[in-house]
């Protein structure tokens, strides 16, 4: 006579080890998600901060920044990135759902998963070929924030404030954009592993594809 799995001690075990995993990936799903999030709302706070005070000393002084113009087109670069990431994470990204709602349930999880595979690859192109560039051009000075580097550079004695006025940190936006963008499809990729099914399941609350 067959043995009940409830008196296996070796299924309770596996079903032990598929616990400690869901609620590993739940952590690191979790983690990423506040870190994406955060960094995409910081952005677009400093991005604010830095365009009402380069308006308002421009419309009292009549003179604005120098870097006023070219600092918030770095941070919103970034900020796009991390926005990228976050809206990957919770499966809110743009995408075409024309054909894919014609296929059954069971065949779109895996064809979200083949995708998801397919964008830990393209993050990791996008992150290559970004630290490429930063290396060809990275140290070339910015138009307007190398003068503010030098600034602070005199006035502490900094030197590696420098770099703050080079390509580099701002290049490597595309380096950082790839990075999240591998890591925010590898969690996805796990936890529709975990789920069995496709994004977050076809009427979750979490998926909200835009159709074209």
């Amino acid at each position: 006579m067959k043995k009940s799995r409830f008196f296996d001690p070796g299924w309770w075990k596996g079903c032990e080890r598929r616990s400690m995993y869901r609620s590993f990936v739940r952590r690191v799903s979790r983690f990423f998600t506040v870190l994406f999030a955060g960094g995409a709302s910081l952005s677009m706070m400093g991005l604010f901060i830095i365009i009402l005070f380069n308006s308002l000393r421009r419309y009292t002084f009549g003179k604005s920044l120098a870097w006023g113009e070219e600092l918030p087109v770095f941070i919103a670069v970034h900020g796009f990135m991390f926005g990228a990431a976050y809206a990957y994470m919770q499966d809110r990204h743009v995408r075409f759902t024309v054909l894919v709602a014609f296929l059954p349930r069971a065949l779109v999880g895996k064809l979200y998963m083949i995708l998801d595979i397919i964008m830990v690859g393209v993050g990791g192109l996008l992150a290559w070929s970004g630290w490429q560039f930063v290396l060809k051009r990275g140290a070339m000075e910015t138009s307007a924030l190398i003068s503010l580097a030098k600034d602070i550079r005199d006035a502490t004695g900094w030197e590696w404030i420098i770099w703050l006025g080079l390509n580099a940190p701002y290049q490597a936006a595309m380096v950082m954009g790839g990075a999240m963008l591998s890591v925010a499809a590898l969690i996805r990729l796990l936890e529709r592993r975990m789920e069995g099914e496709g994004p977050a399941g076809a009427d979750s609350s979490n998926t909200r594809p835009v159709e074209g």
